[in-house]
């Protein structure tokens, strides 16, 4: 997809417009977290078993694997329309959940959500590329990305204190009030694009998604990107699977105990975004991602060696591991904005190939070394992926973004 030449950014979004985008993306993000915690009570609530429920976190996977062929939407009709369009869906997705209350609606409903998020996360991340000076990309994306710890630190509680007064419904209509809400401050509070979108040319949308495709995929700098996204995700993937059967293992820890245990997951998260906010563009965006991997594999080769010194150590290690790398990927997040300014949104779109598929075989080669288990494995084979990882940034992508906008500092 090509359209009018990218020009620097002249508007800022580090006020209101970045609030309004990360409160519409936190929306769309709570219900990727609370179906973990709560999704017994949505079994109950559905009448069907618990292995039948978790169903609807593979649907919802099947709609964010969409996102190669929807986020481009967004490079073809602009990101505030199709961001609108995004919660949009998501309010109607959660009016289908809270109001049907059957199995058939629920299946619908999570799977409009994944295609909700594979619409709105590609148009956000277009729109700070488009409106934000790539100086103070990372400050920008750092606090976008606050919106998926605070979903898990704010929504789950929230959510558990819904669900215990008024039932499992309760949440799902809180989200429709929220995604009308969204949509109705998104199409008025942001400001409309200022370049042209690729919608006004005479081709098809499949014609220039293929080219779009094409382009991309023929340049170095984005193929080596998608692969450090890939071994990235299974950096952490292989050992994150089997961090809880780990913990009880080694420490005999309830249900319960392993849950409020949980939640360093969420804080280190949160810790890595807004370090992130407040780190990478003074550090430089690639510089900030090969800190973050660096760091990644340091922490798991860490993490065998503290469960010696107790539970505490333990989960010190694994709040480690989270931080570096949520670190290292939004760190990677506005480098990538600038790898292809010309189709912004088709790229990031792109990235839910290398995730999904990370995850998958992350989740499938953690389970078999789990055989032995030894969580030292796990981290080993993570800890090689986070470092071939950083050689592949090192030699296969530059930091363009701000020797466009001539601020790149001679450190750099």
């Amino acid at each position: 997809m090509t359209g009018d030449p990218p020009t620097a950014p002249t508007r800022r979004v580090l006020g209101p417009h970045l609030l309004i985008v990360t409160l519409g993306r936190a929306a769309i993000n709570v219900p990727f977290r609370i179906i973990y915690p709560f999704l017994p009570a949505i079994a109950r609530g559905l009448g069907v078993s618990l292995a039948a429920a978790s169903g609807l976190i593979t649907l919802r996977l099947v709609g964010t694997l969409g996102s190669p062929f929807l986020g481009p939407l967004a490079d073809r009709l602009g990101r505030r329309r199709v961001m609108v369009g995004a919660l949009l869906l998501f309010a109607s997705a959660s009016l289908l959940l809270a109001g049907t209350g059957a199995f058939a609606g629920a299946a619908i409903a999570f799977l409009l959500y994944g295609i909700a998020k594979a619409l709105y996360d590609p148009a956000v991340y277009a729109y700070l590329g488009d409106t934000v000076a790539y100086h103070e990309r990372g400050r920008a994306i750092g606090a976008l990305e606050l919106s998926w710890s605070s979903a898990w630190l704010l929504g789950v509680p929230a959510s558990g204190f819904l669900i215990e007064r008024l039932g499992w419904r309760a949440p799902w209509a809180v989200l429709i009030l929220l995604g009308l809400l969204g949509a109705w401050v998104a199409r008025t509070g942001l400001p409309s694009a200022s370049r042209r979108f690729t919608g006004d040319g005479g081709e098809s949308f499949v014609a220039t998604l293929v080219t779009a495709w094409c382009d991309l995929l023929r340049r170095r700098s984005v193929l080596v990107f998608l692969f450090i996204n890939l071994l990235l995700t299974l950096a952490v993937e292989i050992p994150f699977i089997v961090y809880g059967a780990w913990l009880e293992k080694a420490f005999g820890l309830s249900l319960t105990t392993l849950g409020l245990a949980s939640t360093v997951v969420g804080l280190a998260e949160a810790a890595a975004e807004f370090g992130t906010a407040v780190i990478t563009d003074r550090l430089g965006k690639r510089r900030s991602v090969l800190v973050g991997l660096l760091g990644l594999a340091a922490s798991l080769v860490a993490l065998p060696w503290l469960v010696q010194f107790g539970l505490a150590a333990a989960l010190i290690g694994v709040a480690l591991m989270m931080l570096t790398f949520e670190f290292a990927w939004v760190s990677l997040m506005p480098l990538a904005t600038e790898l292809a300014p010309d189709a912004r949104a088709t790229l990031i779109s792109l990235t839910a190939i290398p995730f999904s598929f990370g995850r998958i075989l992350g989740a499938t080669v953690g389970g078999w070394l789990w055989q032995w288990q030894s969580i030292a494995l796990h981290a080993g084979v993570g800890s090689v992926c986070a470092l071939v990882a950083m050689l592949l940034l090192a030699r296969g992508v530059r930091e363009v973004g701000e020797r466009r906008e001539g601020t790149l500092p001679a450190a750099q």
